[in-house]
């Protein structure tokens, strides 16, 4: 859907710049008019003579609300996209944020039907759910089946060290593998995912013991991206994520891996 035409001035400031025009030309009148004792006062033939126009504003008419959301801060696209508005009070709005992580700009256009147009927007930073718990993983050593040396630091340690800013980035290809090594046998219960762009579709969570001998506590499938809140009893020294199936033609990109107890 694209959005209303160029916004028309809203009508508040119309009035007040047509109040501000009729003050300025009886101003402009009253020094046109020559001052004499002995003159008389002019006559004003238009007052309390029937008026027409071809229109007239009407201050009920009904405003019809929509809004879009702009990742020109997460992609530098210049589009709009259309989400649903729910109106909470007059005035107050809520939308729902979308998953992907980054700076979004919200728009809410107002239109009155008359061709008048008023646009608000507001800057919104999306951030992954809070866990309650203790993160096991965080600033532990990672390894995994690859990364990307080419374009900056994508190790494995860049997706443990609670830092939404860096990543581990595979190299391309169809599977991977990335894990943490807890420095001794933990329990836990719950995983968070946060991806990059290039997420897992489906993947295996596994747990060892050794480092060698695997054992699979949870099998995800039909993944999309952005965060994976998961619960999961597992229990190990080490915590692999086996990745089966790509979301992207590229490879495999995590901003963290949360293992938490809770």
């Amino acid at each position: 859907m694209r959005p209303p035409h160029t916004p028309a001035r809203p009508r508040r400031s119309r009035r007040r710049s047509l109040t501000a025009l009729a003050l300025s030309l009886l101003v402009a009148s009253a020094t046109l008019v020559p001052v004499g004792a002995a003159e008389a006062a002019p006559t004003l033939l238009s007052q309390g003579k029937p008026a027409t126009a071809s229109s007239v504003e009407n201050p009920g008419d009904p405003i019809n609300y929509v809004a879009f959301f702009n990742s020109k801060y997460i992609d530098g696209a210049g589009g709009l996209a259309w989400t649903a508005l729910t109106q909470t009070a007059p005035g107050k709005f809520t939308v729902t944020a979308p998953e992907r992580l980054g700076v979004w700009k919200v728009y809410v256009f107002a239109e009155d039907g008359q061709g008048n147009v008023g646009v608000e927007t507001r800057s919104l930073r999306v951030v992954p759910p809070a866990v309650q718990g203790t993160n096991l993983a965080l600033g532990k050593p990672a390894t995994a089946s690859s990364f990307d040396p080419w374009n900056g630091d994508y190790s494995a340690a860049r997706a443990v060290d609670g830092d939404l800013g860096t990543r581990w980035a595979s190299q391309w290809g169809p599977t991977a593998w990335f894990q943490v090594d807890l420095g001794s046998v933990r329990s836990f219960d719950h995983l968070q995912l946060v991806w990059e762009a290039a997420y897992g579709k489906s993947y295996e969570v596994q747990t060892s013991d050794d480092g060698s001998t695997w054992s699979t506590v949870k099998t995800v499938t039909g993944g999309n991206g952005g965060v994976d809140d998961i619960d999961v009893a597992g229990s190990g020294r080490y915590v692999r994520l086996n990745l089966t199936e790509r979301g992207t033609e590229w490879g495999y990109s995590l901003f963290e891996l949360g293992v938490y107890a809770r």
